[in-house]
């Protein structure tokens, strides 16, 4: 594993499988919730804001105060937050308040959980490894994320749908092992006082005018933002002829595969090509690939285009983790990567909003081909970054 021997690299993996078992069970469980609770559809908009506030806004924070107090700290405290939001939800099964607080709360843990996890690995990976460190991490990742939703199917003796009071215990029990793992993280206080160093913004744009810190931002954000254009709008082609349903599930778990087996190359591609050529290559052919899906190429090609797209666009992501933990001070690499989160969100939000817009104009298929340009725009930014000596 990447690291120096003694590493908590296991530690890591652990952590990084279990804070996404536990949201990927939770977020959708709180979702059903809302609705036996009585609650609209339109409400389980507000509860995934609910969950996304606190990273844009306490993003910033979050990363400083994990660049002085340490990695293990904030990680301990991000788990803390996790089992009380699950408690929350626990007792307010019939609330749809209190549901709306578990998920405020649940962003607010899953927020220094995913910042302490992302700093552990930029500060236990060495320069030129970073690629490999950050693709066995986002797999890691990947796999919670595979993970999660079987807690779902549990069945509930008592109605349809999952058995939510179990769902929620289960990823209790998740949480608690996860605040056990956060325990061996390592690096406590590294000693820096946050009222000695600059603020967050000032540090923040600091970091932004590093060579290519800016473009790293843009691109993995419109990468990510692509994948939950995807998620959106590759359900819409089953409307059109020849296209099932089916047809539609199979892309879809076809992508997330590739997407798992380009992180387990990651290490091996790293080795033969540059960061800068590996991004342009990525993010062009996700490009080409995710524009083919809003054309009419029959189903067999639109599977082998799904699958082309998640291998390349599962490479971004890491690669763009690496990128910022380069040019960032090394005291500075939680800030750094809070700016990639916040970037990320911003992409997440007004991405598929924009979209949107334009599907009474060009429908779900030009929505995609429009998405695939704006990843051959971002593979153009990142290639016009001058390589860093």
């Amino acid at each position: 594993m990447p690291g120096t021997p003694g590493s908590r690299w296991p530690w890591i993996i652990v952590h990084a499988v279990l804070i996404q078992v536990l949201t990927y069970a939770v977020r959708p469980g709180l979702s059903f919730a809302v609705l036996e609770a009585g609650g609209q559809e339109a409400v389980i908009g507000l509860l995934a804001t609910s969950f996304a506030l606190p990273a844009l806004l306490l993003a910033l924070p979050a990363g400083r105060l994990t660049d002085g107090r340490g990695e293990r700290t904030i990680a301990v405290l991000g788990s803390v937050l996790l089992i009380a939001a699950i408690g929350i939800a626990l007792v307010s099964l019939q609330s749809v308040a209190g549901l709306m607080v578990a998920a405020l709360v649940l962003g607010v843990g899953h927020l220094l959980s995913i910042i302490s996890e992302q700093t552990a690995v930029a500060n236990r990976s060495k320069a030129g490894a970073r690629e490999s460190a950050f693709g066995l991490y986002t797999l890691a990742a990947s796999i919670g994320q595979t993970l999660g939703p079987l807690l779902l199917a549990i069945p509930n003796p008592a109605g349809p749908g999952p058995n939510l009071s179990l769902v929620f215990w289960c990823a209790m029990g998740a949480a608690v092992l996860l605040g056990v793992a956060s325990l061996f993280l390592g690096s406590g206080s590294r000693g820096v006082s946050t009222a000695k160093r600059p603020g967050s913004f000032a540090s923040s744009r600091k970091i932004l005018r590093e060579p290519g810190a800016f473009r790293a931002v843009v691109a993995g954000g419109i990468a990510i933002a692509s994948v939950d254009v995807t998620l959106a709008f590759w359900p819409a082609l089953s409307t059109q002829p020849g296209i099932s349903a089916a047809l539609v599930s199979l892309m879809l778990t076809s992508r997330a595969l590739a997407t798992l087996a380009s992180r387990a190359a990651l290490p091996a591609l790293s080795r033969r090509l540059s960061r800068r050529m590996l991004l342009l290559i990525s993010l062009g052919a996700a490009a080409v690939t995710l524009a083919l899906t809003g054309l009419p190429i029959g189903p067999i090609w639109l599977v082998v285009a799904a699958v082309l797209y998640g291998f390349a666009i599962g490479v971004t992501q890491p690669i763009t983790m690496a990128w910022l933990t380069d040019v960032a001070p090394e005291d500075q690499r939680g800030l750094a990567l809070s700016l990639r989160l916040i970037g990320n969100r911003l992409a997440q939000s007004l991405i598929p909003a924009g979209a949107g817009l334009l599907t009474p104009l060009t429908g779900g298929g030009g929505v995609l081909v429009a998405i695939g340009a704006s990843l051959a725009a971002a593979a153009t930014v990142a290639y016009t970054q001058k390589k860093r000596d």
